[in-house]
């Protein structure tokens, strides 16, 4: 009978990604389609467990018929969203996952709370153990989906695969119902007698919701901090969502023993000391020694919260105990992603959770007066090295924070040898700065954008041949490529936070000094680009989540509406590809092979500034994909080195015409893993 609960719980766990991916394509990545796709499942969740809980409630016979029910329509309906020319939006994401997916994650998320039920109804004692089971599924879909199904299976072969672990679903309840009693009673979840008072009970609820919210609240904090550096991607949530689950596995299975709360707020310490060591408050990276500690302090949270919520667990009312699990889950992803982004400008909620965890597992009748001293003393280790960490900024002034739904951006100005600039950065990526010291020095390029690197020079080259550009980036940063702008230039920015574009009009002054027409548009530049009909001498993408380019951006698909909207001026493509965690060239040019174009890895490293270029210069790379002409004329725009070894360049070309069909990106497979350096995460040294 149990052996449902993992199947479920691995389907509900490929659907989620499985949809996401779907609709980015269709609808951009807009604040809409992350929140809706987000805030449907966490909903589905609740109306899974909520279904159980009232089904549990009526006579068996009922339960079977539909369950069973429940099952066919899910097999009939479950599949995948199709192309829609409609603007997206929250209502309409969830609509448009509802219509496709709401029966088959009805039955999916019901399916463990039934089986508590079923198993309850037999005579057996609240089968807690199968929570357990049910988490260890969600961690194998976890960890499986981003590692094994998504670099090997396209999304359509996807959805053939949850059809098949549907009807296995179905199979698995059709033998639970054959081994149930011949008995058509009222449930024993409802029939069993209620020991617990009213008052009790109501104190409970209460506890379990609030409990669940801070143990989700915190994992989800961890998981944003991480999304800052590898942008939205599986990868970013599998690790904090890993120890998450694990840590249901453990105390849910009864392994949570006297030992299990002091283990794990001696980890919670351990775990935020090396936190706070390597990046504490500060814009620093977050990598080898950080990362690791990360998942420690997260794991031990989860820890400490669901073994209070596991020795807090009913004896009798175990579908109201779920069913306040998932309220306070839901309200906790809600919490993060609509209320707290406008109320705190920096995310707190991986550090307040985790110290609310903490000293509540003080407070713990495990924790005596010695141990309780002890616990608040130890704590003062990260609070220090919290406090050394935001001294590292102290070279910065006038830092200003801003959050919104797409998350944490900053600005913050320099002062060090005589250079004063602006940079606007999420946490320790920047995406943009500019200068200073006098009019002439703010309206040059700087950064990944100065003359000699792959994106100044191929608009040089351009503007040396061609009197007038029309150029379109995708991201908008600070808006440093409007600097290039020259009277008769038309450049137009696509990017779908409003909050870049409040910045980059207030704050920088690029985009109204540039001499060319400027214009900017809150709009996904993928989605925006395949309903145009203006044609581009250059199209630039620039549109960074983190350290990442979204994987919408850089398809096939995507690749070959940018050069629909070139060919009619022979223009060319540039994807800025630079990145600590990352090594793109491979995909991208077997990509741009699949479009029909080859491409060009361009590395640019800069030494220090020169005469009349390249102030305040990073090293950077870039990925261009161009015409026969300027293929060319490739070498002499790309020299190897040049002013005497101040500017290096490392050229990279495809080893075949032919493209690799296991290193192309399409809408329907493409991998974050096969970008991904880990090699490069987890240690101290970064590219750029």
């Amino acid at each position: 009978m149990s052996c449902a609960v993992p199947v479920a719980s691995v389907l509900s766990f490929m659907v989620q990604p499985l949809m996401g991916k779907r609709l980015l394509p269709i609808y951009g990545g807009s604040a809409g389609t992350w929140l809706g796709t987000m805030g449907f499942f966490q909903l589905a969740l609740l109306l899974g467990y909520g279904w159980a809980t009232w089904l549990l409630t009526t006579r068996p016979a009922f339960q079977r018929r539909a369950t069973l029910g429940l099952a066919g329509i899910a097999l009939l309906t479950f599949r995948l969203p199709e192309p829609d020319t409609a603007a997206g939006g929250i209502p309409r994401i969830v609509w448009i996952l509802a219509v496709h997916a709401l029966p088959a994650m009805l039955l999916l998320f019901s399916v463990s709370p039934l089986m508590h039920g079923w198993l309850r109804r037999r005579g057996e004692q609240v089968p807690y153990h199968l929570y357990a089971l049910s988490n260890f599924g969600s961690l194998a879909g976890l960890v499986s989906y981003p590692f094994l199904i998504e670099p090997a299976i396209g999304l359509g072969a996807q959805r053939w695969i949850i059809h098949a672990g549907i009807a296995a679903v179905t199979a698995l309840i059709g033998t639970a119902i054959a081994l149930e009693p011949a008995t058509d009673g009222v449930s024993g979840a409802a029939a069993a007698p209620e020991s617990e008072p009213e008052t009790t009970r109501g104190q409970d609820r209460l506890a379990w919701v609030g409990l669940s919210l801070l143990t989700c609240l915190t994992m989800l904090g961890a998981t944003e901090l991480l999304a800052a550096e590898l942008g939205s991607s599986p990868l970013a949530w599998v690790g904090p969502f890993a120890v998450y689950l694990l840590s249901f596995m453990v105390v849910f299975a009864g392994a949570g023993g006297n030992w299990l709360m002091p283990a794990a707020t001696v980890g919670l310490i351990l775990g935020l000391t090396g936190f706070m060591f390597e990046k504490g408050l500060s814009s620093l990276p977050l990598a080898g020694v950080g990362f690791f500690s990360l998942l420690l302090a997260v794991g031990s949270a989860c820890c400490i919260g669901n073994l209070v919520l596991y020795r807090r667990r009913p004896r009798v009312r175990f579908d109201h105990y779920y069913l306040a699990l998932a309220t306070g889950g839901v309200a906790g992803g809600l919490l993060l992603s609509l209320v707290l982004p406008h109320v705190f400008p920096r995310p707190v909620e991986f550090l307040g959770g985790s110290a609310l965890l903490y000293f509540m597992a003080l407070g713990s009748r495990s924790a005596g007066r010695v141990w309780r001293i002890a616990g608040v003393l130890a704590l003062g280790l990260p609070v220090g090295l919290a406090y050394r960490a935001a001294g590292l900024d102290e070279q910065y002034t006038g830092t200003r924070n801003f959050r919104n739904e797409y998350g944490h951006m900053m600005t913050r100005t320099i002062s060090s040898q005589g250079q004063t600039k602006l940079e606007l950065l999420s946490e320790s990526t920047v995406h943009g700065s500019q200068l200073h010291l006098d009019p002439t020095s703010a309206r040059r390029p700087t950064q990944y954008y100065t003359e000699s690197g792959g994106m100044g020079r191929t608009i040089l080259a351009l503007q040396r041949s061609r009197p007038s550009l029309r150029i379109g980036v995708i991201g908008l940063g600070a808006g440093t490529l409007a600097a290039y702008g020259r009277a008769g230039d038309q450049i137009r920015f696509w990017d779908i936070d409003p909050k870049i574009i409040e910045i980059a009009q207030r704050d920088f002054t690029y985009l109204k000094d540039s001499a060319a027409k400027v214009d900017v548009a809150q709009e996904d530049g993928r989605r925006a680009l395949a309903t145009s009909t203006e044609d581009f001498d250059l199209i630039v993408v620039d549109a960074f989540s983190g350290d990442s380019v979204p994987a919408h951006l850089i398809t096939v698909e995507a690749l070959r509406i940018y050069l629909a909207r070139l060919a009619a001026r022979r223009g060319i493509l540039v994807i800025h590809a630079s990145s600590r965690y990352n090594q793109p060239f491979d995909v991208l040019s077997n990509t741009a092979l699949a479009a029909g174009r080859p491409a060009i890895g361009v590395t640019t490293l800069i030494s220090g500034p020169g005469a009349n270029a390249d102030w305040d210069a990073n090293s950077n790379e870039c990925v261009i994909v161009p015409t026969r002409e300027f293929l060319t004329a490739f070498t002499s725009v790309f020299p190897e080195s040049e002013d005497n070894g101040r500017v290096t360049r490392k050229l990279l070309a495809p080893d075949s015409t032919v493209p690799d069909p296991k290193s192309v990106w399409t809408d329907d497979r493409n991998a974050t893993v096969e970008m991904m350096n880990l090699g490069s995460f987890l240690s101290w040294r970064n590219r750029f």
